[in-house]
């Protein structure tokens, strides 16, 4: 039975004591500016959640209240500088990373990812010296882990600002290549072609191109390689190898217009030399099972996904000469202008098929078509042109910029965010292209902050009003003053209870003016007095007071945010406004091209042997 009890007071007192330690797990005790502490934590989360805006102000609360002491916790300054980062405020960013420049012997990872994002953000923001000289700067050091990242950032800063034989260097020296992706592959075999080792560029490009795509991104990628590839062999008259490359293009895809046109004027031209390949030297294995890929323009590849070209600056059309039977490869290239013929209106390799088909079929000799289709392709160009027109005058009412910001209006993502869908406006179908530039969208990020701001400053003066009228306007009623003297001053309490003063009269003091005895000791001397500053006002300052102060800081906040906002809106509309503008000059170039061999035939028709123009030019 003891044995029993005994047991019983054992495990009794055993699950006493588990369940006072649970109770005591329970209870999170933190310290101020701590880990745990609810601002900071708090903060963490609305980082991860790309709210950086209230993630900052729960920062700054936390340091306020650490009254000038450094905040205990060691993740607070990453904290802090990655989303001022996040936000767009790079220099009091930087601030932060210069004074954590002792923690890089501590965790050095950690410092080498801050500095490459504080890169990233220069270089997507145009501030490429700035860029170049922060990765330079880590390169002694650097984490092995951090290698790949550094290489692909470093190159694409490089080659933005034409420094491609340095490009080639950061990304060839190391001898990794096998280990880079095939993102960074592309851009080193652009950076080859720009700095003039043809050879090589073209073996790089040449596997890229023959991946194996897994999703889309290494689709486009893999269009984006052959198409390069295929127009670096035509421009170098080799249409035969560029042939197979453009044929490689999807005919559906962001590259495949471009593609499409190369392979048209691919058929025109002369066969060339044959294509040699040649080692990079760089750790890489560059060999590939098939023959070499193809070409778009000699574009970096600044983000996934995006096309970066401007479409503007392609080539105009020109007749290309040297085909061996010219009447069969001008049949050859029909089929693939021919499919651009119902595409994008706006996309200059489709306005170059309007012209590039009638001319074909001309030379051939089927002149009836060939007058049909450049008067379609007058009519064409004419709608185009006027649509342009139609565009310019909408993109200055700042109607399209308004419904990107208004479709995502309280996001506080800064940097991070992302245009996801354009809206239905009429300039939207034509700056298509200019809206995936890091130009533009880093202008527009700025642009939302401004009115994200804005609307922060009209929250507060509204919280402002709605406090000001509580104050003045509660509902209390009304107190004689009387009832208030007496609750102030009864049941005061005795400021020394331990000493007692009695009064007592007193009849043998003289009344004022009767004593005239001399004082002991002779005339008394009288101190040299000096007067003092009369006290400062100490105004009071109350809940009343402290709302009339915020909103004196308020209205010096707003001119300032007004006129940021109107200067950033200006600068998108100039952006496209010149966008819109060098579109409206390549229409009219195709235009009056195409107006002048539509009366060519005309001519050619009434039997007029007289030169025109454009031979007398020739000649």
């Amino acid at each position: 039975m003891n044995a029993r009890l005994l047991s019983r007071l054992l495990t009794g007192l055993v699950l006493a004591s588990f369940g006072a330690g649970a109770a005591q797990a329970a209870v999170e005790l933190y310290k101020p500016g701590g880990a745990n502490d609810p601002h900071l934590r708090a903060a963490r989360f609305l980082g991860e959640d790309k709210r950086h805006f209230s993630a900052l102000t729960e920062l700054l609360k936390l340091q306020a209240e650490s009254e000038g002491r450094p905040v205990a916790a060691s993740q607070f300054p990453w904290l802090l500088a990655d989303n001022y980062l996040s936000f767009g405020l790079r220099e009091r960013a930087d601030t932060v990373y210069r004074g954590m420049a002792n923690a890089a012997s501590s965790d050095p990872v950690q410092y080498g990812r801050a500095q490459l994002k504080l890169a990233q953000f220069e270089y997507t923001r145009g501030y490429l010296p700035e860029a170049r000289a922060t990765l330079l700067k880590m390169r002694d050091g650097l984490p092995s882990e951090l290698l790949l990242e550094w290489q692909d950032l470093t190159a694409r800063v490089l080659m933005a600002m034409g420094k491609d034989a340095e490009a080639v260097e950061v990304l060839t020296e190391p001898k990794n290549g096998s280990d880079q992706s095939d993102f960074t592959r592309y851009n080193l075999g652009v950076a080859l072609l720009r700095d003039g080792r043809t050879e090589q560029g073209r073996t790089v490009l040449e596997r890229v191109g023959n991946l194996d795509p897994t999703d889309r991104d290494s689709l486009a990628l893999m269009d984006r390689a052959n198409m390069t590839l295929g127009w670096n062999f035509l421009q170098n008259q080799q249409g035969a190898v560029a042939r197979p490359l453009l044929r490689k293009v999807r005919v559906e895809g962001p590259y495949s217009n471009r593609a499409l046109l190369g392979l048209g004027w691919a058929e025109l031209t002369e066969d060339g030399k044959r294509a040699r390949r040649a080692n990079v030297n760089d750790g890489g294995d560059d060999r590939a099972a098939d023959r070499f890929g193809s070409f778009s323009t000699l574009g970096v590849l600044l983000r996934r996904g995006l096309i970066e070209d401007d479409p503007v600056r392609q080539r105009t059309f020109r007749r290309i000469e040297g085909a061996s039977d010219r009447e069969e490869a001008l049949k050859a290239a029909l089929p693939a202008w021919l499919i651009l013929v119902d595409r994008d209106p706006q996309d200059p390799a489709v306005q170059e098929a309007w012209l590039a088909i009638p001319y074909s079929l001309d030379q051939i000799g089927a002149h009836d078509q060939a007058r049909a289709f450049y008067e379609q392709a007058v009519e064409r160009l004419e709608v185009a042109r006027k649509r342009t027109n139609l565009a310019i005058d909408a993109l200055r009412t700042n109607r399209m910029v308004e419904t990107i910001v208004k479709r995502d209006l309280d996001a506080e993502s800064g940097w991070n965010w992302e245009l996801k869908d354009l809206p239905d406006a009429p300039e939207t179908y034509y700056l298509q292209t200019l809206l995936a530039e890091h130009r533009y969208a880093e202008a527009l990020k700025n642009y939302r902050d401004v009115r994200l701001l804005a609307r922060n400053l009209d929250a507060w003066d509204k919280r402002l009003s709605d406090m000001e009228k509580a104050y003045t306007t509660a509902d209390r009623a009304s107190v004689d003053p009387r009832m208030l003297f007496s609750q102030a001053t009864e049941a005061k309490p005795v400021e020394r209870p331990r000493i007692k003063i009695e009064l007592r009269p007193e009849s043998s003091l003289s009344p004022p003016g009767r004593y005239r005895k001399p004082l002991a000791g002779g005339a008394a001397v009288r101190p040299q007095l000096q007067l003092a500053d009369a006290p400062k006002v100490q105004n009071f300052v109350g809940t009343y007071e402290r709302i009339g102060q915020m909103r004196q800081r308020l209205a010096s906040l707003r001119p300032s945010l007004a006129r940021i906002g109107d200067e950033q809106g200006r600068y998108l509309q100039r952006l496209g406004t010149v966008e819109l503008k060098a579109q409206k000059d390549q229409i009219e170039k195709y235009l009056v091209e195409a107006r002048f061999a539509l009366a060519r035939l005309y001519d050619r028709q009434t039997g007029s042997n007289d030169p025109d123009e454009y031979e007398i030019k020739k000649k």
